[in-house]
């Protein structure tokens, strides 16, 4: 955590040189993000997931010139998922399988943003996060065959990981640089796990038309 820091203030510090126009900005944004799947493991099993996502991100920025814009944001992430999947064995019972996963965490890290204007009210960015992450996960597994008292199992684990985002979006400027932000998606690199463990998933995500992102945002 200390090194995302440590490189929010280098972002910061080294492009004075070449600004043109010294501004802050401040905003904030809220994101909804929605999947819905179904995967068929070869005959034998079929699982139907779908996740749940509330982000919400408030950040700081120093625009330095017309186009460029470094900074810190700061992120509250909600999510919850569930998958179920159904185990064929071949005779006439078949061995259903829950998983429910809910998790919060709290992610801090340096954003560099790069602007384009299209007109005085429309103007098209590109922003690049990295991002510490730490939080709790609660998962419960339950199995059973249909007629008996399925299995449960419960637990808590705490979580850190890293989160690197590129995401497009689009600003509509109202009145004198307030303006609303807009984005449905971008590409996602995660990796997290349980907190101290050696070995961590990855993931890497395309979220085009999966999430809807407005925020508002101001330049002084």
């Amino acid at each position: 955590m200390k090194k995302i820091l440590l490189l929010t203030v280098g972002l910061i510090v080294s492009i004075p040189g070449l600004a043109q126009k010294r501004t802050v900005l401040i905003g904030g944004n809220i994101e909804f993000r929605k999947d819905d799947h179904t995967q068929f493991i070869n005959g034998t099993s079929v699982t139907n997931g779908k996740s749940r996502s509330t982000n919400l991100s408030p950040y700081l920025g120093y625009q330095f010139g017309e186009k460029l814009t470094a900074g810190v944001t700061l992120s509250t992430l909600a999510t919850s998922q569930e998958n179920t999947t159904e185990h064929y064995t071949g005779g006439a019972d078949v061995l259903t399988s829950k998983s429910v996963s809910k998790s919060k965490s709290l992610a801090v890290g340096p954003f560099i943003r790069y602007t384009e204007q299209l007109s005085d009210i429309f103007s098209v960015f590109g922003q690049l996060e990295g991002l510490y992450l730490n939080g709790k996960n609660n998962i419960a597994l339950q199995s059973g065959y249909p007629g008996t008292q399925p299995q449960q199992i419960t637990s808590e684990v705490s979580t850190t990981g890293i989160r690197l985002r590129l995401f497009p979006a689009v600003f509509v400027n109202v009145k004198n640089n307030f303006g609303l932000n807009l984005s449905i998606g971008g590409i996602e690199y995660q990796k997290s796990g349980i907190k101290d463990a050696d070995n961590k998933p990855s993931y890497l995500t395309v979220s085009f038309g999966k999430s809807a992102s407005i925020g508002i945002s101001k330049n002084f």
